[in-house]
């Protein structure tokens, strides 16, 4: 049993910590032990992060740690400018360490399994980095985007579902940004998120037939 499951690529957990805390926890809103869920499931996936990447460095094992520790002081201090803090400092480690992956991703000289479910959780990590801005937004200005007939919600299952519909460039219209800073946000992400499947595809595609081609 530990032979197989070390035999399962890194990248595997990384891809469910995500799905787990972007599609699974927000489902639990309400529930007594979503708060407990959403910092264990954001504290795994950050360690999932952190063993993935090639070349570990002090730098980025202190950022990771910090962060951990600020979501997990919002579970136990319920003070907004705590969580602004904590929401700011969880966006800046995702961008960093979306672009040690993204780096990584174009570095490799092989094309395998490892590098299309980084891939893919590059692409997921893009929406989690949007969820964090949009809870900074809402907590600048809580009518910045406009939730049904229900302006003043801050439901976290919302904005996760408005982030990710934005990178996907669905737009179903039932969630709509309102202030100038919410719409350039998701003006920027959603043609950012396309860049980079087109981009990412494109590299793909070339190492791939390089190899053929050799």
């Amino acid at each position: 049993m530990l032979r197989i499951i070390r035999k399962i690529p890194k990248s595997i957990y990384l891809l469910i910590s995500i799905f787990i805390f972007a599609f699974i926890v927000p489902i639990l809103y309400g529930h007594n032990i979503y708060s407990a869920l959403f910092e264990i499931s954001y504290s795994v996936m950050l360690f999932s992060i952190f063993s993935i990447i090639d070349k570990k460095t002090k730098f980025l094992r202190y950022l990771l740690l910090v962060s951990i520790s600020t979501i997990w002081l919002t579970h136990f201090v319920n003070i907004g400018i705590i969580k602004y803090f904590t929401y700011a400092f969880s966006t800046v480690v995702l961008l960093i360490v979306t672009g040690v992956m993204i780096r990584q991703i174009v570095r490799s000289k092989f094309i395998n399994s490892r590098v299309i479910i980084e891939t893919i959780c590059g692409y997921l990590l893009i929406g989690v980095i949007l969820f964090f801005l949009n809870l900074i937004v809402i907590a600048n200005n809580p009518n910045a985007i406009s939730f049904g007939n229900d302006l003043n919600t801050e439901k976290v299952s919302e904005i996760m579902y408005y982030s990710y519909i934005t990178i996907s460039t669905i737009g179903y219209g039932d969630v709509l940004p309102v202030s100038p800073v919410a719409r350039s946000l998701s003006i920027f992400f959603g043609v950012m998120s396309q860049l980079y499947l087109a981009l990412i595809i494109a590299f793909i595609l070339g190492k791939f037939i390089n190899k053929t081609n050799k």
